[in-house]
């Protein structure tokens, strides 16, 4: 027996961002002062108030796992280095590096990692609280490894996927912010496309 996996339609998970959006923004426009400061630096191209961050947790891939009783483990740890900056005050554009870490199934295993690129709306709760979400793509490089016997395609493979997610930072101090946040990203994969989850916990420094 196989794992049935349930495809997510690209339209469905666009509409999913947009609604985020929506949300993020228009709390936005609700609790953000219009004389709130931002820092004119960032290094990002034409944004400011940035910030770089560092995080790590756990990630969960949604893969077909083969015949039943072979071992099958679809989470490992995961960890990603980003950086973003906000064109207006509720509204930036954040890049990052990403390692979904390792899947095992089909007597073999499974890796991911990638380069993302999103759009942020973000909306200050307080003066330390603040909730956002993102939309965007990801560029994945993955590799698939099995025992032949299973028909499984082995090999690399490299593509463009869609990305969304959303999370809470809480400032600290002016310049450090405690962040949790939830992800999912469409990879390619050298059998299928199929999203992987992250839920990570880190730091961002904010400049």
């Amino acid at each position: 027996m196989r794992h049935v996996r349930r495809s997510t339609s690209p339209w469905l998970i666009a509409a999913i961002s947009g609604a985020l959006f929506g949300v993020v923004c228009g709390m936005a426009r609700a609790q953000a002062p219009a004389d709130a400061p931002m820092s004119s630096r960032s290094v990002l191209p034409f944004t400011q108030s940035g910030y770089i961050g560092l995080s790590g947790g756990r990630s969960q891939y949604d893969l077909a796992t083969g015949p039943a009783g072979l071992a099958y483990d679809d989470t490992d740890t995961a960890w990603k280095l980003s950086a973003g900056g906000y064109f207006h005050r509720n509204i930036g554009v954040e890049v990052g590096y990403l390692d979904f870490g390792r899947a095992y199934r089909l007597d073999g295993r499974t890796k991911a990692q990638g380069i993302n690129l999103s759009l942020v709306g973000r909306a200050p709760i307080g003066e330390r609280l603040e909730l956002f979400a993102k939309a965007g793509t990801t560029y994945s490089r993955t590799s698939t490894s099995a025992q032949p016997v299973y028909g499984l395609r082995a090999g690399k493979n490299s593509g463009m996927g869609l990305s969304y997610g959303v999370g809470a930072s809480w400032g600290f101090t002016p310049n450090i912010a405690a962040v949790l946040e939830w992800e999912r990203h469409r990879l390619r994969f050298s059998d299928d496309t199929a999203p992987a989850d992250m839920a990570t916990v880190g730091v961002r420094y904010k400049f």
